[in-house]
Formats: C-alpha cells, structure tokens, sequence
C-alpha cells in the first residue's frame, strides 16, 4: 500500500530552515530519515515546501475564484513537507510516521493513499 507522510511544522522550525547557523543541524535528522527510508526501500516521493507565508489559497465562493496569501489554517504547525511511501500496511507506515523529525515538534499526519485502478 501507499501512504502519504505530512510534516506540520512549527514557526520555529521553518526559521531554522533559513537560519545559516542552525540550518544543518535541523537538516540533518531530515536527511537522515528520509536516507533510512531509502535504505528500506519504501521511499517512493517527498519534497519539503517553502514556509506558510510562500502559500497561495484558492477557493470557489458563489461562482467566483477567491485567490488569499498566506496559510489558510490557523494553526500554529504548517504543512512543511510531505513523503509518499510503499509499505505493507497501515501500521508500518505510521511507525515511519513516528520517526519523521516534525513529530518532535510538530506533528505528523499519515494518510493511506487509495488504488483508485488510476495507477497512483
């Protein structure tokens, strides 16, 4: 089966990403995990997203596209990045959840990806 990994991640974490001093030190356990991921050969797809302030929000609203800057949710983690991997079940796919480095301080949202006969 395939599933998708979503890394929320904090305001902090984002700034890391663009923080030269702390940018390889956040990085690494990224490139670490998505390394182990790879060694296992379930890895299929990923790429991590610009910050929440990058994000375009489109929406229908009575007929009209309704174009917004900036994150709809207002939450206090964002969409950061995202895997698609190929276990065996559902179970396997939430433990490499566990393992993604958002989990620490954001959180991870694991979806099963249906077969639609599309060839997804």
């Amino acid at each position: 089966m395939k599933a998708m990994i979503l890394a929320y991640e904090s305001p902090g974490d984002f700034a890391m990403r663009t923080d030269k001093a702390a940018f390889e030190s956040y990085m690494a356990p990224w490139f670490a995990y998505a390394k182990a991921m790879n060694e296992a050969g379930v890895n299929r797809s990923g790429a991590p997203l610009l910050g929440p302030e990058t994000a375009t929000v489109v929406s229908i609203s009575n007929g009209r596209r309704q174009v917004e800057d900036g994150p709809f949710a207002d939450t206090k983690e964002q969409l950061g990045g995202y895997f698609i991997i190929e276990v065996a079940d559902l179970d396997e796919a939430a433990r490499w959840g566990a393992k993604c480095p958002a989990a620490k301080s954001g959180r991870v949202d694991v979806r099963a990806i249906p077969d639609y006969g599309q060839g997804n």
